[in-house]
């Protein structure tokens, strides 16, 4: 009777370890869809994250000056957009960071230096009428830069 008892336990160990097996009729397994959003992102209703790129866009690369400036090296609102810089008329910025907005702007943070000192500078690139002007936006308050319109120079 023991030794009847140790071999169904063995079976039924053997059974409960074994892979269970599908017949014709069993369904196939189904799958959950996770939702997407237009832009790609997650279904989880919350805004897209901002995209992180590596340059600042070559819409933005140049020489700018105020709307009313010379574009003069001298001119003192005149900078200067490259792939991985600004350089300002008394300092200059080496990029850090830089995120898409998703609104076509980009918000860049800078590893400043100028006139003896050294700083870190968030600013946002905006471009108006069709890329011919420039806003150099304080990402913290949009409207701090917008009197400073800029016009791209020739060089």
């Amino acid at each position: 009777m023991t030794r009847l008892a140790l071999a169904s336990l063995a079976v039924f160990a053997v059974l409960a370890c074994s892979p269970g097996q599908t017949t014709p009729d069993d369904p196939a397994p189904q799958q959950t869809a996770i939702p997407v959003e237009p832009d790609s992102s997650i279904g989880d209703g919350g805004p897209p994250l901002p995209e992180l790129i590596g340059t600042i866009p070559p819409r933005f690369r140049g020489v700018w000056d105020y709307v009313e400036g010379s574009c003069a090296p001298a001119s003192d609102l005149r900078l200067e957009v490259g792939e991985d810089s600004i350089t300002f008329y008394e300092s200059a910025g080496q990029l850090t960071g830089i995120e898409d907005s998703g609104t076509g702007s980009v918000i860049v943070t800078l590893a400043m230096e100028g006139e003896g000192e050294t700083w870190e500078e968030r600013r946002e690139l905006v471009l108006e009428d069709g890329g011919a002007r420039l806003l150099v936006l304080d990402p913290a308050d949009s409207s701090a830069g917008r009197d400073l319109p800029r016009k791209r120079c020739d060089n």
